[in-house]
């Protein structure tokens, strides 16, 4: 059953982003998944630049121009990913912090495997958030989701996304305080990230076959 969950949970997030197996060559994907919890609020976002908009995103990274990314060019664009996300918890804004960032090397992303993950967390929780993610809108793609705890007694209702998904907006409550609702479950929220690496893997897929 729990594997049946699992592949009906692919499915689902499959249909959750439409758009995403159509990522280009010439796009940034943005996935993040959010977890919340009684003690805070936790954010993981994964970025994966297409081969092609690779060079665009270098000016960003590599202020230098020594074609590194250097420890202090990481944490930059680390924190520049803090100032471009934002989010509120019962419409309180509610400043995230770096709690770790880890950067593949620029040889990967010119071979299309590299993914740049970031960890922001903060110490508010309560019952309704709002994450939305203004970071370089201009060559981005995105995909958010909540990651739910069924052992923390969390249930998550009346989610709303953005038809670009670059915001999510829901209730939420732990325990006999929680809304008669839906309740997404672990396999789903892992499933939306398998199918973001899905989706790329489908880009990177033409490319690999033209440079055979």
């Amino acid at each position: 059953m729990t594997m049946r969950r699992i592949a009906a949970g692919i499915l689902v997030a499959l249909t959750l982003i439409p758009g995403a197996a159509a990522h280009r060559l010439d796009e940034y994907l943005q996935a993040t998944l959010i977890a919340v919890s009684p003690n805070g609020t936790d954010v993981e976002i994964q970025l994966t630049p297409g081969v092609a908009m690779l060079p665009v995103l270098m000016t960003v990274l590599d202020q230098d121009r020594d074609g590194r990314i250097s420890p202090a060019e990481q944490l930059a664009y680390a924190n520049r990913i803090v100032r471009d996300v934002q989010l509120r918890v019962d419409g309180v804004l509610a400043p995230l912090s770096l709690i770790e960032s880890t950067f593949p090397t620029v040889e990967a992303m010119r071979e299309g495997l590299g993914t740049i993950r970031m960890k922001l967390r903060t110490a508010r929780s309560g019952h309704v958030l709002r994450f939305e993610n203004r970071h370089l809108p201009q060559f981005s793609v995105y995909l958010v989701n909540c990651l739910t705890a069924p052992s923390e007694g969390l249930v998550v209702a009346r989610q709303e996304r953005d038809p670009l998904q670059k915001s999510i907006q829901f209730e939420y409550a732990f325990g006999a305080g929680a809304p008669p609702a839906q309740a997404p479950f672990l396999p789903l929220a892992i499933a939306m990230l398998l199918a973001a690496r899905i989706a790329v893997l489908v880009y990177r897929a033409p490319s690999a076959r033209r440079s055979t």
